[in-house]
Order: structure tokens, then C-alpha cells, then sequence
């Protein structure tokens, strides 16, 4: 074989593996998120700190929990780091409407729904005499979780 043909070839080999790594690497997830969206003209309360990774590693929590589809069908086989869409992709109404109070594509209906009945089920599961599930270990009130604002 002549150098000209083994050097194009370990060439392309080696792009491919450049490739297939970039493909496998994803984005980047911070420990912890600041659960804040451009939607918002103003924050009245303090913003959240998600624990991402203690969520995901500490807690077992599955991606699909939070991250779903257009039917609320959670997202099956994602890993941290792959690809997905920002919450107020879709969930992009940011100013509540008075007709329809739970309206799910409202960014704060949604996240509090999910947050807020995810951690109120776990209370209750580690005290079953905490019945509304908001005296255990995982936050469910408005303190809990949104600091007070620094003025």
C-alpha cells in the first residue's frame, strides 16, 4: 500500500472517532440550575436553584419525570446531557389567565405542578401522616424553594 492511501485512511478513522464522541457528548448540564426564563418581564419571587444532579444521581429521579412530549408522555432513554428542549419551548404562556387558573402551557402552572406534587407525594411516602404532604424532607411551599429576593 502506498503512504498516500494508510494516511487518508488513519485519517478518516480518526475522524469518525471524533465524530462519535462529539455525538455522545451532548450538552453539557450544570450541577444545579437557575430556574430562570426570558419570558418573565419580572420575578416576584426569588429563583429556584434545581438541584439537577441530585435529582438525577442522588434521588434516582428519571429524566422522563420532568421531560415529556406534546401528550405529557414522559421521554424514554434520555441521559444526562443529551438534547432536549427548554420547559417554555412549549410551556410559553407567562401570565396566568383567570378563566382557566390551571392551565398547563402557563410556565409557572407547570412547573409548579410538577414540582410541587412530585415532592408532596414523596412526603407523604416517607410520613403517611403528613397528609398533604408538605411537613416532610422535600420542599412544597413558596419559602422552601424560592429564597427571598435580595433587594
Amino acid at each position: 500500500m502506498n503512504k498516500k492511501l494508510i494516511t487518508l485512511l488513519l485519517a478518516a478513522g480518526l475522524a469518525v472517532i471524533f465524530v462519535a464522541t462529539g455525538l455522545q457528548a451532548g450538552t453539557t448540564v450544570k450541577d444545579t440550575l437557575t430556574m430562570e426564563d426570558a419570558g418573565y418581564k419580572k420575578h416576584k419571587k426569588g429563583l429556584v436553584e434545581f438541584t439537577h444532579k441530585k435529582h438525577a444521581e442522588e434521588y434516582g429521579i428519571s429524566c422522563g419525570e420532568c421531560h415529556h412530549d406534546d401528550k405529557g408522555k414522559a421521554l424514554t432513554g434520555l441521559k444526562m446531557g443529551d438534547n432536549v428542549q427548554k420547559c417554555s419551548e412549549c410551556h410559553n404562556k407567562f401570565k396566568k389567565d383567570k378563566k382557566n387558573k390551571k392551565d398547563i402551557l402557563v410556565h409557572e402552572n407547570a412547573m409548579h405542578g410538577n414540582c410541587i406534587e412530585c415532592h408532596k407525594a414523596f412526603n407523604k411516602e416517607k410520613d403517611p401522616k403528613d397528609k398533604k404532604g408538605t411537613k416532610g424532607p422535600a420542599p412544597a411551599s413558596c419559602s422552601k424553594c424560592h429564597p427571598k429576593k435580595k433587594k
